[in-house]
C-alpha cells in the first residue's frame, strides 16, 4: 500500500483508513491504560512515518507492520514503554 498510494487511489484510500485506525486505536489504548505515564508529545502518524518505522525495524520481514508502527509512534511521542 505504501508504495502504491502515490499513484493508486484505492491503495491511498486503504492506506489512509489503515493509518487512521492504527493511530486512533493506539491513542485510545494509551488513554485507557492505567498506570502509564502520559506522553511528552502528541501521537502522530503519517505514511512517511509508517514507512520509516518499518524500514528501521531489524525484524521487519517477520514482524507484522502494525506493532512496528505503534512502537515507533509511542517512542516518537516520548511515551514510556515497557518491554
Amino acid at each position: 500500500m505504501l508504495d502504491q498510494a502515490a499513484t493508486n487511489p484505492t491503495a491511498r484510500q486503504t492506506l489512509t483508513a489503515y493509518l487512521a485506525g492504527t493511530g486512533e486505536t493506539a491513542g485510545w489504548l494509551l488513554d485507557a491504560a492505567r498506570g502509564l505515564s502520559p506522553c511528552a508529545r502528541r501521537l502522530t502518524l503519517d505514511a512517511q512515518q509508517a514507512r520509516d518505522a518499518i524500514a528501521s525495524a531489524t525484524a521487519a520481514t517477520e514482524t507484522p507492520a502494525t506493532p512496528l508502527i505503534i512502537r515507533d509512534m509511542l517512542k516518537r511521542a516520548g511515551c514510556r514503554l515497557t518491554e
